[in-house]
């Protein structure tokens, strides 16, 4: 298993959150919605604040972020994600498995939404995430 440790996101780092974001998701959230910068960078910030983001490091490197919601009964990855040079090591797996651990010993749910053409739903499939619904752009998918 890939070694990596989550830490708590600070406002310094929003720039770095948004440009992984932007650099990891542009191109599907452009096929899904179309992307405007400004509409983008102004949404992201409205919708998931900093301080609910925490970071993931790799080797004492930033390598990307991830921002789950928690209820009564389910943990929802709101988003995750990792810079290239950080993909297909296993990050996203060992990351994806702590929070299934997570959320079944809190007896919750672990869902998420990917953008169809993301190719991150392979990733979701092999670690035992179901479609449970879909809407024009996205799969809602649970694990179990």
């Amino acid at each position: 298993m890939v070694e990596f440790s989550l830490l708590a996101a600070f406002e310094d780092d929003k720039e770095f959150i948004f440009e992984v974001f932007k650099t990891t998701m542009r191109e599907y959230v452009a096929w899904a919605w179309g992307w405007d910068e400004e509409f983008q960078r102004n949404g992201f910030w409205t919708h998931l604040p900093v301080q609910n983001f925490k970071l993931v490091y790799v080797a004492g490197s930033k390598a990307g972020a991830l921002y789950i919601e928690e209820s009564e009964k389910c943990h929802f990855i709101r988003t995750v994600f990792l810079q290239p040079r950080f993909q297909g090591l296993g990050v996203g797996s060992a990351l994806l498995a702590q929070e299934a651990t997570r959320a079944r010993n809190a007896q919750k749910l672990l869902a998420l939404k990917v953008i169809k053409i993301n190719p991150a739903k392979s990733l979701y499939d092999r670690q035992g995430f179901r479609v449970v619904g879909e809407d024009d752009a996205t799969y809602h998918m649970q694990l179990g």
